[in-house]
């Protein structure tokens, strides 16, 4: 896994190429909260055939050190920087939840890097339910359990299995990166700012996805000024897991158009 070394941090990420780049589309992508690259790699080993994939560890997550920050904003610094060590002038930037946060602010702040969105799961305000950001830091400062359900988010369909890979692979994020990510997704509000973005977007999302709902996606599609809306049958949060090939063809699908 190459790293960039940002602002005294090394940040990793996978670097996918395909044999034939005559049509290759570059893509950036983003995780959510606790989660790292690795959380994508089923859905860019398919991707990557066709597209040059960049996924990055954000600060503090994955093999990328630091501690993380609480706000969307700084995040979004480290993937602008990445794309200028990648010598990127351009690409697609995608996102999921939290990440979905970061790329609507990599698109406010580097208005020439992002030449597409993909909105996964996510919305333009993240509200959080204090008590989720309760648990969150009690779980930081050990005064708490750290234990949550597992299927919350997902759809009622999805197996246990795939649930556990997920959970499995995003695994021993630290505590208090994680408490920094909640704030980072409650303090997020960028629906005043949806009017400064033109490139053309992807919002998708999960049809059962109990924490960044359809009615986030409806509002991404509305105020956006060229956003195309995709909802996944059969889907909770996660619908790049839980619905692996429907995601996978909305995706190609939209990259395809450019």
């Amino acid at each position: 896994m190459p790293s960039a070394r940002i602002e005294d941090l090394d940040i990793h990420f996978d670097h996918f190429v395909p044999s034939d780049r005559a049509n290759a589309q570059r893509v950036i992508y983003i995780h959510g909260t606790g989660c790292n690259a690795r959380v994508f790699e089923s859905h860019l080993t398919k991707l990557s055939l066709h597209h040059e994939i960049v996924a990055l560890d954000l600060p503090g997550h994955g093999k990328s050190n630091g501690n993380g920050f609480r706000s969307a904003v700084d995040h979004a610094f480290y993937v602008g920087a990445l794309a200028e060590h990648l010598h990127w002038d351009s690409c697609v930037v995608a996102g999921h939840s939290l990440g979905g946060g970061i790329a609507l602010a990599s698109a406010v702040y580097f208005p020439k890097l992002a030449s597409g969105l993909i909105l996964i799961d996510t919305g333009a305000r993240l509200r959080v339910n204090p008590k989720v950001i309760e648990f969150a830091r009690r779980a930081a400062r050990r005064r708490g359990p750290t234990n949550v359900d597992s299927r919350f988010g997902y759809a009622q369909s999805t197996p246990q299995s795939v649930i556990d890979s997920v959970t499995a692979i995003n695994a021993g994020c630290d505590a208090n990166v994680i408490y920094k990510d909640w704030i980072a997704d409650d303090s997020f509000d960028f629906m005043s700012r949806l009017r400064d973005i033109e490139v053309p977007a992807l919002a998708i999302c999960g049809e059962d996805d109990p924490l960044t709902p359809v009615k986030y996606h409806e509002y991404l599609r509305d105020h956006l000024a060229q956003c195309e809306l995709v909802i996944v049958q059969g889907a909770g949060h996660w619908p790049f897991v839980e619905q692996p090939r429907v995601f996978d063809e909305a995706v190609l699908r939209f990259l395809n158009r450019f």
